[in-house]
Protein backbone atom coordinates (compact mmCIF):
# COMPACT_ATOMS: atom_id res chain seq x y z
CA UNK A 1 0.00 0.00 0.00
CA UNK A 2 1.55 3.40 -1.06
CA UNK A 3 -1.58 5.94 -1.12
CA UNK A 4 -1.02 8.38 1.70
CA UNK A 5 -5.03 6.77 2.84
CA UNK A 6 -3.26 3.42 3.37
CA UNK A 7 -0.33 5.04 4.82
CA UNK A 8 -2.30 6.63 7.38
CA UNK A 9 -4.22 3.35 7.93
CA UNK A 10 -0.93 1.93 8.52
CA UNK A 11 0.38 4.44 11.00
CA UNK A 12 -3.20 3.81 12.68
CA UNK A 13 -2.30 0.25 13.20
CA UNK A 14 1.52 0.62 14.20
CA UNK A 15 0.68 3.64 16.80
CA UNK A 16 -2.93 2.25 17.80
CA UNK A 17 -3.89 5.19 18.20
CA UNK A 18 -3.34 8.83 17.11
CA UNK A 19 -3.82 12.87 17.08
CA UNK A 20 -4.61 14.44 13.77
CA UNK A 21 -1.30 16.25 14.40
CA UNK A 22 1.00 12.97 14.90
CA UNK A 23 -0.02 12.01 11.04
CA UNK A 24 0.29 14.79 9.23
CA UNK A 25 3.66 15.20 11.67
CA UNK A 26 5.12 11.59 10.62
CA UNK A 27 3.54 11.73 6.83
CA UNK A 28 4.80 15.04 6.27
CA UNK A 29 1.12 16.54 5.10
CA UNK A 30 -0.99 19.24 6.14
CA UNK A 31 -3.70 18.30 9.14
CA UNK A 32 -6.24 19.45 6.30
CA UNK A 33 -5.30 16.74 4.09
CA UNK A 34 -5.29 14.14 7.49
CA UNK A 35 -8.74 15.16 8.33
CA UNK A 36 -9.66 14.12 4.57
CA UNK A 37 -8.34 10.97 4.84
CA UNK A 38 -9.59 10.01 8.67
CA UNK A 39 -13.36 11.49 7.67
CA UNK A 40 -12.87 8.66 4.36
CA UNK A 41 -12.01 6.01 6.63
CA UNK A 42 -14.13 6.61 8.41
CA UNK A 43 -17.07 6.64 6.65
CA UNK A 44 -16.04 3.12 4.88
CA UNK A 45 -15.88 1.96 8.49
CA UNK A 46 -12.00 1.22 8.68
CA UNK A 47 -11.33 3.68 11.32
CA UNK A 48 -12.95 5.72 14.37
CA UNK A 49 -12.52 8.53 17.04
CA UNK A 50 -12.66 8.98 20.47
CA UNK A 51 -12.36 11.92 22.68
CA UNK A 52 -9.71 12.47 25.64
CA UNK A 53 -10.61 14.05 28.46
CA UNK A 54 -8.15 16.24 29.95
CA UNK A 55 -7.56 17.55 33.56
CA UNK A 56 -7.86 21.02 32.62
CA UNK A 57 -9.12 22.53 29.07
CA UNK A 58 -11.01 20.84 25.89
CA UNK A 59 -10.75 17.19 25.19
CA UNK A 60 -8.62 16.24 22.38
CA UNK A 61 -9.35 13.59 20.09
CA UNK A 62 -7.75 10.04 18.98
CA UNK A 63 -8.30 8.02 15.65
CA UNK A 64 -7.65 4.51 15.93
CA UNK A 65 -8.51 1.41 13.11
CA UNK A 66 -11.79 -0.72 13.58
CA UNK A 67 -11.54 -4.50 13.22
CA UNK A 68 -12.80 -3.92 9.68
CA UNK A 69 -9.38 -1.68 9.25
CA UNK A 70 -7.14 -3.79 11.37
CA UNK A 71 -7.98 -6.94 8.52
CA UNK A 72 -7.07 -4.52 5.91
CA UNK A 73 -4.14 -4.39 3.27
CA UNK A 74 -1.04 -3.78 5.39
CA UNK A 75 -3.03 -5.08 8.52
CA UNK A 76 -3.72 -8.59 6.71
CA UNK A 77 -1.74 -10.12 9.51
CA UNK A 78 -4.39 -9.93 11.64
CA UNK A 79 -6.53 -11.75 9.67
CA UNK A 80 -3.33 -14.73 9.64
CA UNK A 81 -3.50 -14.26 13.41
CA UNK A 82 -7.17 -14.64 13.79
CA UNK A 83 -7.24 -17.90 11.47
CA UNK A 84 -4.11 -19.27 13.68
CA UNK A 85 -5.99 -18.56 16.69
CA UNK A 86 -8.98 -20.86 15.43
CA UNK A 87 -7.06 -23.58 14.83
CA UNK A 88 -5.11 -23.39 18.21
CA UNK A 89 -8.47 -23.18 20.16
CA UNK A 90 -8.32 -21.93 24.00
CA UNK A 91 -8.80 -25.90 25.20
CA UNK A 92 -5.22 -26.69 23.34
CA UNK A 93 -3.15 -27.82 25.79
CA UNK A 94 -0.26 -25.74 23.58
CA UNK A 95 -2.13 -22.58 24.54
CA UNK A 96 -0.05 -21.91 28.31
CA UNK A 97 3.17 -22.37 26.29
CA UNK A 98 1.86 -20.36 23.83
CA UNK A 99 1.28 -17.41 25.69
CA UNK A 100 4.49 -17.42 28.34
CA UNK A 101 6.43 -17.60 24.90
CA UNK A 102 4.81 -14.42 23.25
CA UNK A 103 4.80 -12.88 26.52
CA UNK A 104 8.47 -13.60 27.71
CA UNK A 105 9.64 -11.82 23.75
CA UNK A 106 7.67 -8.76 24.32
CA UNK A 107 9.22 -8.50 28.02
CA UNK A 108 12.45 -8.99 26.59
CA UNK A 109 11.79 -6.47 23.77
CA UNK A 110 11.27 -3.97 26.68
CA UNK A 111 14.21 -4.80 29.41
CA UNK A 112 16.46 -2.52 28.05
CA UNK A 113 14.83 0.36 28.32
CA UNK A 114 13.98 -0.84 31.87
CA UNK A 115 17.41 -1.60 33.46
CA UNK A 116 17.43 -0.85 37.42
CA UNK A 117 13.52 -1.12 37.34
CA UNK A 118 13.69 -3.72 39.71
CA UNK A 119 15.05 -1.29 42.73
CA UNK A 120 12.29 0.98 42.12
CA UNK A 121 9.33 1.57 44.35
CA UNK A 122 6.07 0.05 42.65
CA UNK A 123 4.77 3.59 41.54
CA UNK A 124 8.38 4.16 39.76
CA UNK A 125 7.92 0.48 38.66
CA UNK A 126 4.42 0.97 36.65
CA UNK A 127 5.08 4.11 35.94
CA UNK A 128 8.34 3.30 33.43
CA UNK A 129 6.67 0.33 32.67
CA UNK A 130 3.56 1.90 31.57
CA UNK A 131 5.97 4.69 29.13
CA UNK A 132 7.26 2.12 27.56
CA UNK A 133 4.56 -0.49 26.79
CA UNK A 134 2.52 2.65 25.43
CA UNK A 135 4.92 2.57 22.52
CA UNK A 136 3.74 -0.68 21.48
CA UNK A 137 -0.03 0.65 22.73
CA UNK A 138 -0.40 -2.02 25.70
CA UNK A 139 -1.21 0.57 27.85
CA UNK A 140 -1.99 4.22 27.94
CA UNK A 141 -1.92 5.16 31.99
CA UNK A 142 -2.33 4.25 35.14
CA UNK A 143 -3.79 5.57 38.54
CA UNK A 144 -4.15 4.41 41.43
CA UNK A 145 -6.94 3.48 44.16
CA UNK A 146 -7.57 1.98 47.46
CA UNK A 147 -7.43 -1.37 46.39
CA UNK A 148 -3.76 -0.87 44.20
CA UNK A 149 -2.73 0.51 40.84
CA UNK A 150 -4.94 0.43 37.75
CA UNK A 151 -3.11 0.08 34.58
CA UNK A 152 -5.44 1.42 31.26
CA UNK A 153 -5.45 0.78 28.31
CA UNK A 154 -8.28 2.39 25.60
CA UNK A 155 -7.69 1.08 22.36
CA UNK A 156 -7.53 -2.68 21.26
CA UNK A 157 -5.69 -3.61 17.16
CA UNK A 158 -6.40 -7.24 17.82
CA UNK A 159 -10.16 -7.19 18.91
CA UNK A 160 -11.10 -9.91 16.76
CA UNK A 161 -8.25 -11.76 17.66
CA UNK A 162 -9.08 -11.56 20.84
CA UNK A 163 -13.09 -12.48 19.90
CA UNK A 164 -11.71 -15.51 19.37
CA UNK A 165 -8.82 -16.79 22.16
CA UNK A 166 -7.76 -14.78 25.28
CA UNK A 167 -3.95 -15.49 23.84
CA UNK A 168 -3.63 -12.12 23.05
CA UNK A 169 -4.87 -10.45 26.19
CA UNK A 170 -3.44 -13.16 28.75
CA UNK A 171 -0.05 -12.55 26.95
CA UNK A 172 -0.26 -9.10 27.74
CA UNK A 173 -1.17 -9.36 30.72
CA UNK A 174 2.18 -12.06 31.60
CA UNK A 175 4.36 -9.29 29.81
CA UNK A 176 3.19 -6.69 32.07
CA UNK A 177 3.67 -9.03 35.06
CA UNK A 178 7.26 -10.60 33.99
CA UNK A 179 8.17 -6.58 33.20
CA UNK A 180 6.68 -5.49 37.00
CA UNK A 181 7.83 -8.19 38.60
CA UNK A 182 4.18 -8.11 40.61
CA UNK A 183 1.17 -9.91 40.08
CA UNK A 184 -0.70 -8.42 37.63
CA UNK A 185 -5.15 -8.99 37.60
CA UNK A 186 -7.00 -8.26 33.94
CA UNK A 187 -10.40 -6.95 35.29
CA UNK A 188 -11.98 -5.57 32.21
CA UNK A 189 -11.47 -6.14 28.71
CA UNK A 190 -12.83 -3.62 25.49
CA UNK A 191 -13.84 -7.42 23.61
CA UNK A 192 -16.36 -8.01 26.66
CA UNK A 193 -17.93 -4.21 26.13
CA UNK A 194 -16.20 -2.79 28.18
CA UNK A 195 -14.81 1.31 27.79
CA UNK A 196 -11.42 0.08 28.38
CA UNK A 197 -8.94 -2.56 28.95
CA UNK A 198 -7.98 -2.70 32.64
CA UNK A 199 -5.55 -4.29 34.83
CA UNK A 200 -4.87 -4.06 38.28
CA UNK A 201 -1.64 -4.57 40.52
CA UNK A 202 -2.96 -5.05 44.40
CA UNK A 203 -1.02 -3.26 47.03
CA UNK A 204 2.39 -3.99 47.68
CA UNK A 205 3.74 -4.37 50.77
CA UNK A 206 7.73 -5.68 50.15
CA UNK A 207 8.59 -3.00 47.22
CA UNK A 208 12.34 -3.76 46.81
CA UNK A 209 11.95 -7.37 46.84
CA UNK A 210 14.24 -8.06 43.52
CA UNK A 211 12.38 -8.73 39.98
CA UNK A 212 14.51 -11.80 39.73
CA UNK A 213 13.38 -12.76 43.02
CA UNK A 214 9.81 -12.73 42.73
CA UNK A 215 9.87 -14.45 39.28
CA UNK A 216 12.54 -17.75 40.81
CA UNK A 217 14.96 -16.63 38.70
CA UNK A 218 18.35 -17.35 40.09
Amino acid sequence: MHGTRERILELMVRKREARVEEFADELDITPVAVRRHLDNLRADGMADVRAVKQPTGRPYYVYFATGKGLTSGAAAYAELLERMLVGLGDEDEMLPTVIDRVAQSLAEKHRQELVGVEAATPEERIGRVTASLKKDGILDEWHTEDDGFHLVNAACPYRKAAEISRLPCDSDRKAIELLLGLDVEQLERIVDGAPVCEYLVRAVHDSHEPIEARQGVS
